[in-house]
Protein backbone atom coordinates (compact mmCIF):
# COMPACT_ATOMS: atom_id res chain seq x y z
CA UNK A 1 0.00 0.00 0.00
CA UNK A 2 0.48 3.68 -0.63
CA UNK A 3 -0.12 6.87 0.70
CA UNK A 4 -0.70 8.13 -2.86
CA UNK A 5 -4.28 9.43 -2.98
CA UNK A 6 -7.18 7.64 -3.82
CA UNK A 7 -9.39 7.10 -6.53
CA UNK A 8 -12.23 9.48 -4.07
CA UNK A 9 -9.76 11.76 -3.27
CA UNK A 10 -9.47 15.11 -4.47
CA UNK A 11 -6.66 15.94 -7.07
CA UNK A 12 -5.58 19.45 -5.34
CA UNK A 13 -3.71 20.03 -2.17
CA UNK A 14 -6.13 21.97 -0.96
CA UNK A 15 -8.69 19.46 -0.90
CA UNK A 16 -7.08 17.12 0.55
CA UNK A 17 -8.52 17.27 3.96
CA UNK A 18 -11.67 15.89 3.14
CA UNK A 19 -12.86 12.48 4.90
CA UNK A 20 -13.30 10.29 1.83
CA UNK A 21 -13.06 7.13 3.51
CA UNK A 22 -13.37 4.68 7.00
CA UNK A 23 -11.26 1.74 8.06
CA UNK A 24 -13.72 -0.98 8.88
CA UNK A 25 -13.45 -4.27 10.83
CA UNK A 26 -15.25 -7.19 10.79
CA UNK A 27 -15.37 -10.32 13.69
CA UNK A 28 -12.53 -11.93 12.59
CA UNK A 29 -10.71 -9.23 12.60
CA UNK A 30 -9.82 -8.31 9.40
CA UNK A 31 -9.96 -5.05 7.57
CA UNK A 32 -11.56 -2.68 4.82
CA UNK A 33 -10.99 0.43 3.57
CA UNK A 34 -14.40 1.86 2.93
CA UNK A 35 -15.92 4.93 0.93
CA UNK A 36 -17.77 7.10 3.40
CA UNK A 37 -20.57 7.38 0.47
CA UNK A 38 -21.32 4.01 0.82
CA UNK A 39 -23.32 2.26 3.69
CA UNK A 40 -21.31 -0.07 6.04
CA UNK A 41 -22.21 -3.37 5.38
CA UNK A 42 -23.55 -5.72 7.32
CA UNK A 43 -21.21 -7.53 10.27
CA UNK A 44 -18.64 -4.77 10.00
CA UNK A 45 -17.72 -1.75 12.28
CA UNK A 46 -15.86 1.48 11.80
CA UNK A 47 -12.64 1.25 13.47
CA UNK A 48 -11.05 4.74 11.99
CA UNK A 49 -12.75 7.85 9.77
CA UNK A 50 -13.97 9.09 8.29
CA UNK A 51 -10.37 10.14 7.57
CA UNK A 52 -8.59 10.82 3.93
CA UNK A 53 -7.76 8.08 1.90
CA UNK A 54 -4.22 8.57 2.76
CA UNK A 55 -4.32 8.39 6.37
CA UNK A 56 -6.52 5.07 6.14
CA UNK A 57 -4.07 3.26 4.18
CA UNK A 58 -1.32 4.52 6.59
CA UNK A 59 -3.61 3.73 9.64
CA UNK A 60 -3.70 0.26 7.82
CA UNK A 61 0.22 -0.19 7.88
CA UNK A 62 0.42 0.41 11.50
CA UNK A 63 1.80 -2.84 13.56
CA UNK A 64 -1.47 -4.36 14.60
CA UNK A 65 -1.31 -3.56 18.65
Amino acid sequence: MTNTPGPFDAVNTDADTEPTHLVLENALGEHSLWPVFRAVPEGWTTVYGPETYGRCVARLQEPAT
